[in-house]
């Protein structure tokens, strides 16, 4: 029994490691050498190189037979492909909802190439000013509130890997450009649930985001309420966020088919 429950656990572990190279691979459309994935997952050498055997024999990972990187495959692309479309539909009315209850835009986003990738958008009707950013658009990570929620609950090693690729753009007066103060964010975000974004992104708009997990429990992408700063005030937004996290945390649950 014992060396069945052993078994066990070490073949959880590997799924483990794999996923963590998969996630660390689907975090960018670069290709890695195998001690850049063992760096980024905490794996050794020899053991990302056997797991990047198994995946790229599967076709979830590719190998650059010129450069010996790795990079997705064409499995795990149509897999990523097919989730984001499917996400869309499946997050629309929750977004409409969440339109509803603030009276503001709502986004959809994810993270993609080490950037945020909005995917839908929800708007209210009978607003004259609205603030919002295009599904296909992408934006820096550290500068909104959906980008900050996406890094937050990533990996430590990958937040680190993605943030030195990516550095800290100022895109306006308010971006938060020092990486300790950045760290502090992220560790902030992950205690409190949420993200804010006080015209960091660009001026005259704030922005509140909560994460959305998938059924595995990890962050699959972020929800957010964005609108002028002269009508998301301080108070307005305190009560926003009561119906961002509520409707935020019900497309979690939508998400797990369990």
């Amino acid at each position: 029994m014992k060396e069945k429950v052993e078994g066990r656990e070490r073949g959880v572990q590997s799924v483990g490691r794999t996923l963590d190279i998969l996630e660390f691979l689907g975090s960018s459309e670069q290709e890695f050498g195998v001690s850049e994935i063992g760096a980024a997952t905490g794996l050794s050498a020899g053991t990302a190189h056997r797991l990047l055997g198994t995946l790229v024999s599967r076709g979830y990972v590719r190998r650059n037979q010129r450069t010996r990187r790795y990079g997705l495959g064409l499995r795990a692309l149509t897999m990523a492909i097919t989730a984001r479309e499917r996400i869309g539909p499946l997050a629309l009315p929750f977004l409409e909802e969440l339109v509803e209850a603030s009276q503001e835009t709502a986004n959809l986003a994810v993270l993609e190439d080490g950037s945020t990738l909005y995917i839908e958008q929800a708007f209210p009707a009978k607003r004259t000013l609205r603030m919002f950013t295009d599904p296909g658009n992408r934006v820096p990570l550290h500068a909104t509130g959906t980008g900050k929620v996406l890094l937050a609950y990533q990996p430590p090693r990958l937040i680190e890997f993605i943030l030195g690729r990516a550095g800290l753009s100022r895109q306006t007066v308010s971006t938060i450009t020092d990486l300790s103060q950045l760290r502090a964010e992220l560790q902030r975000i992950r205690k409190q649930g949420f993200a804010a974004d006080y015209e960091e992104q660009e001026e005259g708009v704030r922005c509140l985001a909560a994460p959305v997990f998938g059924p595995d429990g990890n962050i699959f992408a972020a929800m957010s309420v964005s609108g002028p700063a002269s009508r998301l005030d301080h108070r307005r937004m305190n009560a926003v966020l009561l119906h961002l996290k509520r409707i935020s945390a019900a497309l979690s649950e939508a998400l797990d088919p369990a």
